[in-house]
C-alpha cells in the first residue's frame, strides 16, 4: 500500500511555541503538515503532552513531482524550504490537537488514517 504522506523535514530548532521536534509531511492534496507536541498543564504539579496537527499556510507540495511551492508558485528546493521554516515562525492554521495520542510514530499514522478518510468522503 502506498503511503499517502511523505516527510519532508523534521526540525528541533522552529520558531514555534516547542522546544520538542516538529515534522513537515507532504499530503498529496497539495497541502504541507506540521505535527508537534506541546507539553499543557492538567493542573497544579500535573502535566501532559499534546500532538498538534495544523496546516501549513505559505507552502504547498506537489506530491506527484516531489516539488514544494511557495505562494508566489516558485519551485523551490528542500534546503532553501528548511532554512525558511526555522529561520522564522511559520504561518500555520492549527487544524485539531490531540491529547490521546502517545508518540509521533502514532501521530503518523493518526494523519495517515485521518487523511484517507477524508479522502474516501471526497470521493
Amino acid at each position: 500500500m502506498e503511503s499517502n504522506y511523505r516527510l519532508l523535514h523534521k526540525s528541533n530548532n522552529t520558531h514555534l511555541q516547542t522546544s520538542l521536534p516538529v515534522y513537515f509531511f507532504g499530503l498529496p492534496d497539495n497541502s504541507i503538515y506540521l505535527i508537534y507536541a506541546r507539553i499543557y498543564e492538567v493542573n497544579f504539579n500535573k502535566s501532559g503532552l499534546e500532538f498538534v496537527f495544523a496546516l501549513l499556510e505559505e507552502y504547498n507540495y506537489d506530491f506527484d513531482n516531489n516539488q514544494i511551492i511557495t505562494g508566489e508558485y516558485d519551485k523551490i528546493d528542500l534546503t532553501r524550504f528548511r532554512k525558511s521554516v526555522e529561520s522564522r515562525e511559520p504561518q500555520i492554521k492549527i487544524i485539531k490537537s490531540y491529547r490521546n495520542i502517545r508518540s509521533f510514530v502514532d501521530a503518523q499514522k493518526f494523519l495517515g488514517r485521518k487523511y484517507r478518510k477524508m479522502t474516501k468522503n471526497c470521493a
